[in-house]
């Protein structure tokens, strides 16, 4: 559920409209576009090392729900930055996040999973990229109709919205130090 509500919200800001950010919002082209991807891909790699080197120390039931909270607040500040130097920074910091998020959720999913289920596991995570596609599709018609700064908050309020309905839903699942969830 997490990994679909990111998907279908999140992601579409991070790859498919950074390109429309680029030409039409900065009016910046491929080089500046290739500086907005390379920040987010900057801030995921330094976010994954961050959860290497925390290693143990992570609970990712936990990790998991306040790194996707922060992520869309990264995202807020990236769609309302009024240059790409901004949006750059904002970019690394949501890149930062998006990996202090997702790395952990896997962990979090595979350590759960029995060792027979690992893979079945994966295979059903992998299906939730669909909903990137569905997102994009939708963004489109929204920036159409409210531009592209009403449609990205938009898509962050959703987000945040999803996040802390899972985290309620879910609560002793996720939130307790003793839950599977958290296990280290």
């Amino acid at each position: 559920m997490a990994r679909l509500s990111v998907n279908l919200t999140a992601f579409p800001l991070t790859s498919g409209l950074l390109p429309y950010v680029a030409k039409d919002i900065y009016g910046i082209g491929q080089t500046g576009l290739r500086t907005l991807v390379a920040s987010t891909a900057l801030g995921s790699l330094l976010g994954s090392v961050a959860v290497s080197l925390g290693g143990r120390a992570i609970r990712p039931g936990r990790m998991m729900i306040l790194f996707a909270l922060a992520w869309y607040v990264a995202l807020l500040l990236f769609v309302q930055m009024p240059g790409p130097a901004g949006g750059r920074l904002a970019l690394l910091l949501s890149g930062f996040t998006q990996s202090l998020s997702l790395v952990p959720m896997s962990v979090m999913l595979l350590t759960s999973a029995g060792e027979r289920f690992r893979g079945r596991v994966m295979g059903v995570r992998m299906l939730a990229i669909y909903g990137v596609p569905i997102g994009l599709l939708i963004a489109g018609v929204l920036i159409e109709r409210i531009g592209f700064g009403w449609a990205a908050s938009f898509y962050c309020v959703i987000g945040l919205a999803l996040t802390v309905a899972i985290a309620l839903y879910w609560h002793a699942d996720l939130w307790p130090r003793d839950a599977p969830a958290n296990w280290r």
